[in-house]
């Protein structure tokens, strides 16, 4: 086999020098934003036969375990035990009752002591599954299990063995251990329990008389705890006497703060000539009834006449100097019995503070005698108390003891417990390994993981794969979608056919693809656009395919159309249209040749071809040197379209510099194969170079799916399918690549004459 040729699209130093560092930041960047979330239910379908076989797998490697697995058995016992014990004290069960009974029940069926009976019965003498094992003990408490029954009192026993017999035989005799080690053993606990109780109920009987007579003998020798108080309440006469003492006792106390304070006050008034008529008003308001009110009348009266006697005589008239003389007189005798009346109310107070001290000292000496004795007799009473309240506990406990004696019932079947044997264990059922949970485990143990693995490989595949994913992506309207078809860029044959297919196969559904593309340019995104340039993010998208069907389909639009195959690194339109020329593109740029010479005229109707030329070693310096510029000036004078195949974006700088000079721009973009971190930055460098229109064209887009405009419901694809533009699709059938060369044969002949 040959060896590869070199990569004709290996980045150049110019081609390189036009990729700045914002770039590979924008491609970052834009990969992280337009990653969407992975449909659940895609990756299934698109991973079913993964999935499939993983499930598979699993299946066949549980049904493995399931043949090497030694299969073990269970076999179980039921038993039901009822609680016919009698109530004794303070309400609980006798014995090893309580209100969990039967938990307790099941812990001792696993006990120790069960166990070991189970072991040394006679009939487990000798038995495999004790003979392959050291610790026949350990061995039981491992595996034996013992649950009380949720919604009833039913207790189960069971165990699994490797031995279906030994473990029927085994759970048997534990059942059997338990039924003699503790149920009939009961029938004596019980007994021992009723002489007990009569044994505390004697010394309680004895202890009941000494504390009556104790209490008995208190309250003779204290006769004054016996004497009540007159209302019949709690206590007796002394301490009421002493009750009574101390309520008087602060009575008094607080009567006598009252009186020093009214006659401290009264005395600092007496002592203050301002404060007389306000003591004297205190005065006569305690000495209701004084005659000092008649004095002021009989003065008030006479000053009266004064005034009358003055006014009529004058001041110096005798009759007025004995009414002068006469009211003086009466002024002094009010003075002295006010004087009288104020000494008299000081002194009341006096007086009446005195009297409350005397009371309160006696009241205080009564007190101090009466808390002595009250305090006695507290002490007493409490001592009383504590023999009353031990002599009722006493008599109460033994109450209850008689009580509970009398509930027991000595009969034969006191004490006993009630053991049904509801269920005997019989050889048991296989339940380990599971067969159903075995095999249902393995086959979702293998779906997960095949699923698991679908989903690893979605979310680390970057390439884009429907039409509504790419639109998400590139942020760029779709024009355009060519669906799968069978064809190869392999061969030259190949070529040929899918290069031309809109002239072979009019009616298939990529030319009808094609012609809606044309139709999009026209009405879309291209508007008046003359100049178009086809490319892609990679090599192997397909550009030169769609580029050459495209040029075709605007020429049977009865266009003059220029298809210039200006891929000057990988040039792929004279192998397209079966031609070896000269001279071509790469000639006219370096002024070699016109470019009206380069042209080879009607490789279709309308359609001329600049092919690429020879392949130079500078195609950057080639495009940058101006020639471009003027040579497409030149071309649009002629045709009315021109479409250009131009390198990759990401490879070289080529399709950049050419895509900063035309009117619109294509970007095709392989479904299934173009990855979102290469397209994004193709995008972007196309984006940067600002060119005026850009528009992705989707090739080998799903026909299933209907995206491009419905053709496969049109009934184009009985015409045969033939994919183009990506070296790794399916060959076409033989018949079916024949009949299209033999077409283009023709179709050639028919041009050349």
């Amino acid at each position: 086999m040959a060896s590869s040729p070199a990569n004709p699209y290996a980045p150049t130093p110019v081609a390189m020098s036009h990729v700045s560092p914002l770039a590979t930041a924008a491609m970052s960047v834009d990969q992280e934003d337009d990653s969407d979330g992975v449909n659940v239910l895609a990756v299934a379908w698109q991973s079913r036969w993964l999935i499939l076989l993983f499930t598979l797998l699993g299946g066949v490697a549980a049904w493995a375990y399931l043949q090497q697995a030694t299969p073990r058995y269970t076999s179980l016992s039921r038993i039901f035990v009822e609680q016919k014990l009698p109530s004794v004290l303070a309400g609980e069960s006798l014995g090893a009752f309580s209100t969990k009974h039967l938990y307790t029940q099941a812990q001792l069926i696993c006990s120790p002591s069960v166990l070991n009976a189970a072991i040394e019965a006679p009939e487990n003498v000798g038995i495999e599954t004790f003979r392959n094992t050291d610790n026949p003990l350990a061995l039981l408490r491992e595996e034996i299990e013992v649950v009380v029954g949720e919604r009833d009192d039913i207790i189960n026993i069971s165990i699994e063995l490797e031995n279906p017999t030994d473990a029927a035989q085994i759970v048997n005799s534990v059942v059997d251990a338990y039924i003699t080690k503790y149920a009939e053993e009961r029938r004596s606990d019980v007994v021992d329990v009723v002489n007990i109780l009569r044994s505390e109920k004697q010394r309680s009987d004895q202890d009941l008389e000494e504390r009556r007579q104790a209490l008995d003998e208190f309250r003779r020798d204290h006769v004054t705890l016996a004497v009540q108080s007159k209302e019949g309440r709690e206590g007796n006469v002394v301490t009421e006497l002493f009750a009574a003492l101390s309520r008087e006792l602060n009575a008094t106390q607080i009567e006598l703060l009252e009186a020093k304070t009214r006659y401290a006050r009264a005395q600092k008034m007496l002592e203050n000539p301002d404060q007389i008529p306000f003591l004297m008003e205190l005065a006569r308001t305690a000495q209701a009834g004084s005659r000092s009110g008649d004095l002021d009348g009989q003065i008030q009266m006479m000053e009266q006449n004064l005034i009358a006697q003055q006014a009529k005589w004058g001041p110096g008239y005798p009759a007025v100097r004995l009414l002068e003389e006469s009211l003086a007189k009466l002024r002094e005798r009010r003075a002295e019995q006010q004087q009288a009346t104020l000494n008299a109310y000081v002194d009341g107070l006096r007086q009446n503070y005195e009297l409350l001290a005397q009371r309160r000292d006696e009241l205080q000496k009564a007190y101090d005698k009466q808390f002595a004795l009250a305090t006695e007799v507290s002490q007493q009473a409490a001592k009383l108390a504590d023999l009353q309240e031990a002599y009722e506990q006493t008599s109460e406990y033994c109450d209850t003891l008689n009580k509970q004696i009398r509930e027991v019932n000595l009969s034969e079947n006191v004490g006993a417990m009630n053991v049904s044997i509801l269920e005997v264990a019989t050889p048991g059922i296989q339940t380990f390994p599971g067969r159903r949970k075995t095999l249902s485990l393995g086959l979702a143990f293998g779906s997960m993981l095949g699923f698991g693995l679908a989903w690893l490989r979605s979310m680390l595949d970057q390439r884009l794969k429907s039409i509504e994913e790419i639109a998400s992506v590139m942020q760029l309207p779709v024009i355009g979608a060519v669906p799968l078809m069978a064809g190869s860029r392999g061969r030259e044959g190949d070529r040929s056919v899918g290069g031309r297919l809109v002239a072979l196969q009019p009616r298939s559904t990529a030319a009808e693809a094609i012609r809606t593309l044309r139709t999009a340019l026209y009405f879309g995104i291209g508007g008046e656009s003359k100049t178009f340039v086809v490319t892609s993010p990679a090599p192997g998208d397909g550009k030169s395919t769609v580029a050459s069907n495209l040029a075709i389909a605007m020429a049977q639009a009865n266009q003059r159309v220029l298809l210039i195959d200006a891929d000057m690194r990988k040039p792929t339109q004279h192998e397209t249209f079966g031609m070896t020329p000269t001279t071509g593109f790469s000639d006219v740029l370096t002024g070699a040749v016109l470019a009206i010479e380069a042209v080879v005229s009607g490789v279709a109707p309308n359609l001329d071809l600049l092919p690429c030329g020879p392949i130079p070693p500078n195609p950057v310096e080639l495009l940058n040197n101006g020639m471009f510029s003027e040579v497409l000036e030149q071309l649009l004078r002629q045709y009315d379209q021109i479409v250009i195949d131009s390198p990759p974006v990401m490879p070289v700088a080529d399709s950049r510099m050419i895509s900063a000079m035309v009117d619109c721009s294509l970007l095709v973009l392989r479904a299934e194969r173009s990855t979102r971190r290469i397209s994004v930055g193709a995008r972007d460098e196309l984006l940067r170079v600002r060119t005026q229109r850009l528009g992705v064209v989707v090739n080998a887009a799903p026909i299933h799916r209907s995206n491009f405009g419905g053709y496969s419901g049109y009934g184009y694809g009985s015409y045969g399918q033939v994919a183009y533009g990506h070296e790794d699709a399916a060959e076409a059938r033989p018949a079916v690549r024949r009949r299209l060369k033999s077409m283009a044969d023709e179709d050639l002949t028919s041009i050349d004459g």
